[in-house]
């Protein structure tokens, strides 16, 4: 909520309160705006700007925060408290002591219906119903506001409960039924209805070894680059590429082995050292001046950890961090054969 002195008149925007003089500023900033076209040294007559804001305005990204967070709170304001994900947190005490969750007076519930990144956003929910609900209550206020859509853009990524059958969900936008996915591709990053990271692993080395590749003769092969400079190439290009995203990553030994292998390989061609050589893995390393891929890993991660814990209360990426799935499929409980009496008397 923003406040621009108490004892001015306020204009009232659902949460948003804004000063008349401050939306009078923003009005007189974009109204009756013209460009003109340059072709050579010649420029086109003045004509004028009816839609968009000027480029390069420092504040575009805050109108257009404005202006989604309106049409969302618009979007949710008929939904039921069931449409969406609640997650149950609690930031007191040890992040790895899981019976804090456990706790009746400060464990709290926050209520997750949508990710946003930028101009994109994500809609969740438990239930297919709750999801077309909450799709279609998107897509009524994104009309309403002058927003629209993407159907080659919107995908369905289902992701299966333990020991639950896959079946294709029906999402419909209008008349028309929304792809279903195994997998998204979003920002380089591979989401998965598995929600393994197999799948991100394997996409990460192959746009590593890509970039590896494409610089093997003007970079790795030259003899007038010194190794510093190569090895600080192949930090900056491809550990970068490897390692993208990898804070959120869920490692286990056999994707670190897959890591490491790729990352001794590009270190012995860097190097010039054959196979045959038989010079061990930590050598190698120490010839680089580089860590292994497990250190980097474990030093990028506790970064994240630590910039998320430092975060607000109330920022989701700490609530998420923090807290657990506040409902789950319970697993169905197993009867204990019965025993039968079998001593003599």
């Amino acid at each position: 909520m923003c406040r621009y002195g108490q004892k001015r008149s306020m204009a009232d925007f659902g949460t948003f309160r804004l000063s008349p003089q401050f939306l009078k500023m923003i009005i007189s900033l974009h109204e009756d705006q013209r460009g003109q076209v340059r072709y050579g040294n010649a420029l086109s007559e003045p004509f004028l700007i009816t839609s968009g804001v000027k480029q390069g305005c420092v504040l575009a990204a805050t109108l257009f925060t404005i202006f989604f967070s309106m049409m969302l709170q618009r979007a949710t304001a008929d939904l039921e408290d069931q449409d969406g994900i609640y997650i149950r947190y609690h930031t007191d005490g040890s992040l790895f002591n899981l019976r804090r969750l456990k706790a009746h007076t400060k464990t709290l519930n926050h209520l997750v219906r949508e990710l946003l990144y930028a101009d994109d956003a994500a809609l969740v929910a438990h239930t297919e119903a709750a999801l077309q609900r909450l799709t279609s209550c998107f897509v009524d206020a994104a009309e309403l506001f002058g927003l629209e859509v993407s159907l080659k853009k919107t995908e369905v990524l289902y992701q299966l409960a333990p020991q639950e059958v896959f079946h294709h969900p029906h999402i419909t936008i209008g008349q028309s039924e929304l792809k279903s996915v195994q997998q998204f591709n979003y920002l380089g990053s591979l989401t998965s209805s598995d929600g393994k990271t197999d799948g991100e692993i394997d996409n990460r080395l192959a746009k590593a070894y890509s970039a590896f590749r494409k610089l093997h003769k003007r970079v790795w092969r030259n003899k007038h680059l010194k190794k510093s400079t190569k090895i600080s190439v192949y930090r900056a290009i491809v550990l970068s590429t490897l390692l993208y995203g990898s804070e959120s990553w869920v490692i286990y030994r056999h994707h670190l082995r897959l890591l490491e292998h790729f990352h001794q390989r590009c270190l012995c061609t860097i190097l010039n050292i054959h196979w045959s050589d038989y010079v061990t893995n930590t050598s190698v390393l120490e010839q680089a001046a580089v860590t292994s891929i497990e250190a980097m890993l474990l030093r990028t991660q506790l970064h994240w950890a630590g910039h998320v814990s430092r975060m607000m209360d109330h920022r989701l990426p700490k609530i998420l961090l923090y807290g657990e799935l506040a409902t789950a499929r319970e697993e169905p409980q197993r009867e204990e054969p019965r025993r039968e009496d079998t001593r003599t008397p």
